[in-house]
């Protein structure tokens, strides 16, 4: 999940220079080494208890008093609101659900987070599907059919087309191309997910 989310933040902040810490003690040596301007926190690292509460917000405030200055968000597979609110008091100005985590979706919590001050997400849990992957399919199709697939119930396909269109900056028929050459693709190969 480090190497995605790294991967992410490569897409939405250009001319960056990423490093991921495994563990809290090499993040910590590397905050005592460098200046960060943003900082992504997984408070269920290893050698933490992920379920304790106490535990996970003092990985969240050790990170932020190693680097006071940098923006800081967490990212976490155990999202909560009331987690979201205790990290909020200490400083961090985004919570974000692993769970359902789609491609541009950390590039839309910085933007909030630059435009408001603070950035939530957490998971919807009756939204949740299975990963769906197929190597076949460009970069465009996959995000697009992703898109499709986590629609809530009784939306149309115009409307994902819509939204899709404004986030990414092409046309709604152009999205629907895309779409429509992924379905196709899938349906060749005779495995067409749910919810396409």
């Amino acid at each position: 999940m480090r190497l995605a989310l790294m991967h992410e933040l490569k897409d939405c902040l250009t001319e960056s220079i990423l490093l991921g810490a495994p563990t809290l003690d090499i993040a910590k040596a590397l905050m005592k080494s460098q200046g960060f301007n943003l900082i992504l926190i997984d408070p269920g690292l290893p050698g933490v208890n992920p379920i304790s509460l106490c535990d996970r917000l003092s990985v969240v405030e050790q990170v932020i008093d190693a680097s006071p200055s940098a923006t800081h968000v967490v990212i976490t597979g155990l999202d909560s609101v009331a987690e979201a609110n205790h990290c909020r008091r200490l400083g961090v100005a985004g919570y974000v659900s692993k769970t359902g985590l789609m491609r541009g979706l950390l590039a839309d919590v910085l933007q909030d987070i630059s435009q408001c001050g603070f950035a939530i997400r957490t998971s919807e849990k009756g939204q949740l599907t299975a990963d769906f992957h197929y190597s076949g399919l460009t970069g465009r199709e996959q995000e697009i059919l992703d898109w499709m697939r986590r629609r809530k119930r009784g939306m149309k396909r115009k409307e994902v087309y819509d939204q899709i269109s404004e986030r990414i900056g092409v046309d709604p028929a152009t999205v629907e191309k895309y779409y429509k050459q992924a379905r196709a693709k899938l349906l060749k190969r005779g495995r067409l997910p749910e919810g396409v």
